[in-house]
């Protein structure tokens, strides 16, 4: 290599050096100007294309700043599993301990609302140990509320008592009474509804409260049951087979699907109701 290009190489270093990336730099940190103003607006599909352009172009400055702004967007769009990998890219480039904190809580959130509840208690249990009252009232409610959406209702109760303080004898007496009668927690059982439907046409519709519905599948069943047995008798068995029979299935095999979400159903009430009034006893 001649020593002119050698001496263009140089020069255009130094150029790219002090002329091209402050450039860039200025470039960068007017966009992500840009991209919080979209953001404030509301404008998530524009400013999220920014903050992509931006990671583009990082130097690895505020990667914790965008990676968190990106999973927000995500999150405010209902896309949690982009939200919660988001969250954790935030959580690997944070520096302080408070950031750390509160990304474990949004990542946890995320798993929360798509239901993965496990995986919430996961990222929960990586809280450190903290004297601070209000991270672990927080932690505390978090925990209790993926318990409960894992039915470890036991579990739950322990961390929905924890946010009651020890002096309030009668909120905890009330939280223990709530929890005191689980097995109401899980009836009706759909199972057995499906059970007995299946032994008895409406048997499991009236296991569920439900008499009425019941009483209807019982009556149509056996009426089709009564109408196969004349055809039989009366005229030919094939007769009974491609008119009756057929009837009799079809609404055999829908009542005790039937009685199964009904189950399903009435179970969820009850436990929606329990939760509602543990939700009050903790705000009061």
């Amino acid at each position: 290599m001649n020593f002119t290009v050698r001496l263009f190489i140089l020069l255009w270093a130094t150029y790219s050096f002090f002329i091209i990336l402050p450039v860039v730099a200025q470039t960068t940190e007017e966009t992500v100007v840009f991209a919080d103003k979209q953001f404030e607006l509301g404008n998530y599909r524009l400013a999220l294309k920014e903050y992509k352009r931006v990671l583009f172009f990082n130097d690895g400055r505020n990667l914790d700043y965008i990676y968190n702004r990106i999973a927000t967007i995500y999150f405010n769009q209902k896309n949690y599993p982009k939200a919660a990998y988001n969250y954790e890219l935030a959580y690997k480039t944070a520096s302080s301990g408070s950031m750390k904190n509160e990304l474990i809580f949004k990542k946890a959130a995320s798993y929360m609302l798509d239901n993965k509840f496990r995986f919430a208690v996961i990222e929960l249990m990586n809280l450190p140990d903290s004297s601070d009252k209000q991270l672990n009232n927080r932690k505390n409610f978090y925990l209790a509320v993926c318990y409960w959406g894992l039915y470890e209702f036991d579990k739950a109760e322990k961390y929905f008592l924890a946010l009651i303080p020890d002096t309030n004898y009668a909120a905890k007496n009330k939280m223990e009474d709530l929890f005191g009668k689980k097995k109401n927690l899980y009836r009706p059982n759909p199972k057995t509804a499906k059970t007995l439907s299946m032994i008895l046409p409406g048997l499991g519709q009236m296991y569920c409260g439900d008499v009425k519905n019941g009483l209807n599948s019982m009556v149509l069943t056996g009426g089709l049951a009564i109408l196969g047995i004349y055809m039989t008798e009366y005229y030919t068995f094939l007769d009974a087979f491609l008119t009756a029979v057929p009837w009799f299935f079809r609404y055999y095999k829908g009542g005790y699907q039937k009685a199964e979400q009904i189950a399903l159903q009435k179970r969820n009430i009850r436990r929606n109701k329990t939760y509602q009034k543990i939700l009050k006893l903790i705000s009061d």
